[in-house]
């Protein structure tokens, strides 16, 4: 299967605000989503402070880093949207997510 890997508008305005060594970890997330799809990250669900069932995380605990996706498929290809990226901190990354995906919607 083909996978088509991109960055909601908002994700690529993230990315840009990452310094080197984020943006390197980045890059090789979106190179393993390319290859690998959703068979890689964590399993989102739904909580009090964001609906996001059906959406994805990466995340790299060293450089305190995490990566908002989704997958889809149409026909033979799987798309996968970078919908966020950024800190856990306080779990704003998860209420960006969910602010995007609403206004995606």
């Amino acid at each position: 299967m083909m996978r088509e890997v991109y960055f909601w508008e908002e994700a690529q305005k993230d990315y840009k605000k990452l310094d080197g060594t984020m943006k390197k970890w980045v890059d090789a997330a979106e190179e393993r989503l390319a290859l690998r799809g959703s068979e890689i990250g964590k399993d989102l669900g739904n909580t009090h402070y964001s609906k996001l069932a059906g959406f994805k995380e990466l995340k790299n605990q060293k450089i305190g880093i995490r990566l908002i996706f989704k997958a889809s498929s149409e026909g033979n290809i799987e798309i996968i949207e970078i919908v966020a990226i950024g800190k856990r901190e306080d779990e704003k990354i998860f209420h960006t997510a969910e602010r995007r995906r609403k206004n995606h919607l």
